[in-house]
C-alpha cells in the first residue's frame, strides 16, 4: 500500500499521536529508527510500519504501508527524520517484582530515558508516579534505546502504590540522610524512590515515615544527575543478568 498525500486521514490521526492525550484514548505510540522497530518487533509490541516509498528495508512484518518524505517529516519529532516509523501499542504491566524503583516527579525525558535502560540491566521494574514525565513521550522512547519494550513498568500514585503494598522496604534516595547503599545487606523486596531533580520527593510521599539512603561521594560533588543517581543505587542493589 503506498500513501502520498500528508492529508490522509489516516496519516493526521497518527500525527495526533504526537500528544498524550491522544495516546491515551488510543494506547498507542510512534517509534522511529530501524533499531526500535526491530525492538518492538521482537517484543510483539508493533502493530504497523511506515517505510518510505522506494527504501529497501526489509523486516519480518507484515503490516507495511510506503509513504513520502513529507508523511514521515509529518510524523517525525526528530531534526532530521527518518526512513521508517513504527505505531505500537500500549505495553501492558506485568506481575511486579521484588525490586523497584520508584520516580517521583522525574521530569526530564533524558533521565527518564537512562533509569529505564538502567532499570533493564540491573533487574528493577519502574514505577512511575503520577508527575512523572511520560514514558511515551518521544524523547523518553529514543533514550531507552529500545528498553522500554524489556523492562516492566506501572503509572500509578505513588502514596497509594506504596500503602497498598507493605511488604517492601521502602527508601528515599537523598543526598546525605539515612544509609549508605553499602550498609543495605537485605536486597530482596527493595523499593527506591527517586525525586524530582529540583525539589526532590514529593512532601505526600516524605510524610509516609520512609527510611532514607544515600551515596557515597565526595564532598566537592554538590549533586548527582538523578538518572545517574538512580544507576548507582540499582547497581549496588539489584541483580546483573548475564
Amino acid at each position: 500500500m503506498l500513501i502520498t498525500s500528508v492529508n490522509n486521514e489516516k496519516i493526521k490521526n497518527l500525527s495526533k499521536l504526537h500528544l498524550k492525550k491522544y495516546r491515551d484514548e488510543e494506547k498507542k505510540f510512534l517509534i522511529e529508527g530501524d533499531h526500535l522497530v526491530t525492538e518492538a518487533i521482537k517484543n510483539n509490541s508493533l502493530l504497523e510500519l511506515y517505510i518510505l516509498d522506494g527504501e529497501d528495508i526489509s523486516f519480518d512484518f507484515d503490516n507495511i504501508t510506503y509513504v513520502t518524505k513529507d508523511i514521515l517529516n509529518k510524523l517525525s519529532e526528530q531534526d532530521s527524520s527518518t526512513n521508517i516509523i513504527g505505531v505500537c501499542k500500549y505495553i501492558e504491566p506485568k506481575k511486579i517484582s521484588n525490586k523497584l524503583i520508584l520516580l517521583d516527579g522525574i521530569q526530564d525525558p533524558g533521565n527518564l530515558g537512562t533509569i529505564i535502560r538502567s532499570a533493564a540491566a540491573f533487574g528493577f521494574d519502574v514505577i512511575l508516579g503520577d508527575n512523572t514525565v511520560d514514558i511515551y513521550n518521544s524523547k523518553t522512547i529514543r533514550s531507552t534505546e529500545g528498553m522500554i519494550f524489556s523492562v516492566n513498568f506501572i503509572k500509578t500514585n505513588l502514596v497509594n502504590f506504596i500503602s497498598e503494598n507493605p511488604s517492601f522496604n521502602y527508601y528515599i534516595a537523598d543526598m546525605h540522610k539515612g544509609s549508605s547503599i553499602k550498609e543495605i545487606d537485605n536486597k530482596e523486596n527493595i523499593a527506591i524512590i527517586m525525586g524530582n531533580e529540583g525539589n526532590g520527593v514529593s512532601k505526600d510521599v516524605r510524610n509516609l515515615n520512609l527510611s532514607y539512603l544515600h551515596i557515597n561521594q565526595s564532598k566537592n560533588c554538590e549533586s548527582l544527575n538523578v538518572g545517574v543517581a538512580a544507576s548507582i543505587i540499582m547497581y549496588e542493589l539489584g541483580d546483573v543478568n548475564e
